[in-house]
């Protein structure tokens, strides 16, 4: 099954300078049938009286969901079901964001009105409090690592809708699916994932020389070593072959950094196995990509196409989503476009 890389608490910063954000980098503008968060509503003539009560059945318990949820709050490492909610013309009343900041993504600007939903910086944790606050009537946390903390309290407030299984093996449909019955709007979940689906295909038919060659994406947040991806089964790398590209098999001995992880690790005299006919790479410091981009061996890794993205970009890579596939795809459009 494609997946998110599972961490320990303190592994779940490896890749950050300082913020879970980083980690989320090694973890896709919207399409026609999305609609401007500023003529959003938090319910849907499409959710009638008919769609409720709803059950879902998650890790945590059930979630009884008895009319259609008018205070939605949301409480996730990532935006899945923040994206999820605002594709399906629902606007959340908060974001409690756990990888930190209370900026609106860039996928998201003209999609999510800040001054309708607040976005609170909970890097350091949720308070059950400050949830309450909103007197929410439904929260979303399917994308919530360490949510086994928080449930018992975030339970008490409202229907709380957990991940399936464990945390960060539910694909972006998944995600959207599970919003969309939360929501009492399941047809147009299926057409929200049909959009997203439809823009990846469009990438690839318009990209039709890129079928059949090789990519890496890696991570440079520490001092002689980069993080990079190894496993076709990561989201990410899911994720670009879809558009035709094949990771590249060089990396698949690079060290693995722990039990399950889709990420492996390269020492400085490794740097040439990231060569590729399209290497992605993201830092977190300038200091950094001028260390790496000084290795002699890099030499031959930015011969070939080499294209520098920002944390922003991989973190969005790493945790694709309704709305941020189109996004990501237009970011690594100007390294795609150069494959002959």
């Amino acid at each position: 099954m494609s997946r998110r890389v599972r961490l320990s608490g303190r592994a779940l910063r490896a890749f950050s300078a300082g913020s879970l954000a980083a980690v989320l980098g090694f973890g896709l503008i919207a399409c026609g049938e999305v609609k401007d968060a500023s003529t959003q509503t938090t319910s849907s003539s499409s959710a009638g009286s008919t769609a409720f009560p709803v059950t879902i059945e998650h890790s945590f318990g059930k979630a009884e969901i008895t009319k259609e949820p008018t205070k939605v709050v949301v409480v996730g490492t990532a935006t899945d079901d923040l994206d999820a909610a605002i594709a399906l013309g629902v606007t959340p009343v908060a974001f409690f964001n756990k990888s930190g900041g209370d900026a609106v993504p860039s996928w998201l600007k003209g999609k999510l009105d800040p001054a309708k939903t607040k976005i609170v910086d909970a890097a350091a944790g949720v308070d059950p409090e400050q949830v309450g606050k909103f007197t929410p009537d439904l929260i979303l946390a399917t994308s919530s690592y360490g949510l086994e903390q928080e449930y018992p309290n975030l339970a008490k407030l409202a229907p709380t809708v957990g991940y399936a299984t464990d945390w960060g093996k539910q694909t972006w449909q998944e995600h959207v699916q599970v919003v969309a019955k939360a929501l009492g709007k399941s047809a147009e979940g299926d057409k929200v994932i049909s959009t997203t689906q439809a823009a990846i295909d469009k990438f690839k038919a318009d990209h039709p020389k890129a079928a059949g060659k090789t990519f890496t994406a890696s991570v440079g947040n520490t001092a002689g070593k980069m993080f990079t991806l190894v496993s076709k089964e990561d989201f990410a790398v899911r994720l670009i072959e879809q558009t035709g590209l094949a990771l590249s098999p060089t990396v698949a001995d690079a060290t693995k950094n722990e039990s399950g992880s889709p990420t492996g690790t390269l020492n400085p005299e490794q740097y040439d196995k990231l060569a590729a006919d399209l290497v992605i790479v993201a830092f977190t410091t300038p200091d950094l990509k001028q260390a790496f981009e000084a290795n002699q061996l890099v030499a031959s890794v930015k011969s070939g196409n080499y294209l520098s993205v920002d944390m922003e970009t991989i973190s969005a890579l790493r945790y694709p989503t309704a709305l941020d596939i189109p996004w990501v795809l237009e970011k690594l459009k100007p390294g795609v476009d150069k494959i002959a």
